[in-house]
């Protein structure tokens, strides 16, 4: 019989302990994170026009985003990250070295700050059912009173694309990674995504799965072609 594949939010640390490098030389210039994930956090961003909202970057890996929120000019003592992995986080420390950076797992996080705006990118995928409902349950609670909750995750329909008899599994997966390792991934349906936010609270405000914009063809046509073929993210933006 095949064993069962479990992992914990404690793997996600020894899973980055062995990763960090290849994916810290991957991430910044991505293809993703230019054309998908950048264009999503500014169209967040553009839901209000002030610059003092406190932020917190839950699951900040090596710093891209929180890197990016400074570029943007939000001031940096209303910035936070928080990731589970110690090379990841010093990985940061040298990106954004006047950041506050915390190494906390998200199912677990406590904190005394509320903020007006949590992001999470690539990181709720690496939690199975009861562990991604903690970590929205704990989004909750970190946010003000009409703060926002923005997350994105690889669309289910990417991962399936090949077999999607698979769709509905609702179990853990193999992937392989852009940046050539294999990484276990749980796998659920964009209505578990949805319905888990609204029990966890939150009114949803939009769902996004990002078109890639037709001026990546002329610039990188072998990427484009990849991430074009299918939907490819997958994006939640909530209301406490």
């Amino acid at each position: 019989m095949k064993q069962k594949l479990k992992f914990k939010p404690s793997d996600i640390a020894e899973l980055y302990k062995n990763q960090a490098s290849e994916y810290s030389v991957f991430a910044d210039s991505s293809f993703s994170w230019r054309y998908l994930e950048k264009p999503l956090i500014d169209k967040v961003l553009s839901l209000t026009p002030n610059k003092n909202l406190k932020i917190l970057d839950a699951g900040c890996g090596m710093g891209r985003t929180l890197k990016y929120l400074l570029d943007k000019k939000f001031p940096k003592e209303n910035i936070v990250g928080v990731d589970i992995s110690d090379e990841m986080l010093n990985i940061a420390k040298k990106n954004v070295p006047q950041l506050k950076t915390i190494k906390a797992d998200l199912t677990k996080l406590k904190m005394k700050d509320k903020f007006d705006l949590i992001i999470c990118t690539h990181v709720l995928h690496y939690l199975g059912e009861a562990d991604f409902r903690k970590t929205l349950n704990n989004f909750y609670s970190l946010l003000k009173k009409g703060g926002i909750l923005f997350f994105v995750i690889t669309h289910p329909v990417r991962t399936t694309r090949h077999n999607l008899a698979d769709y509905f599994k609702r179990d853990w997966i193999v992937d392989h990674t852009p940046w050539g390792t294999t990484s276990p991934l749980y796998l659920r349906p964009v209505t578990d995504i949805v319905n888990e936010t609204i029990k966890a609270g939150f009114m949803l405000k939009s769902l996004e799965e990002p078109d890639v914009p037709l001026e990546a063809k002329e610039k990188d046509l072998v990427n484009y072609l990849k991430y074009a073929c299918c939907p490819s993210r997958i994006a939640v933006i909530a209301q406490k």
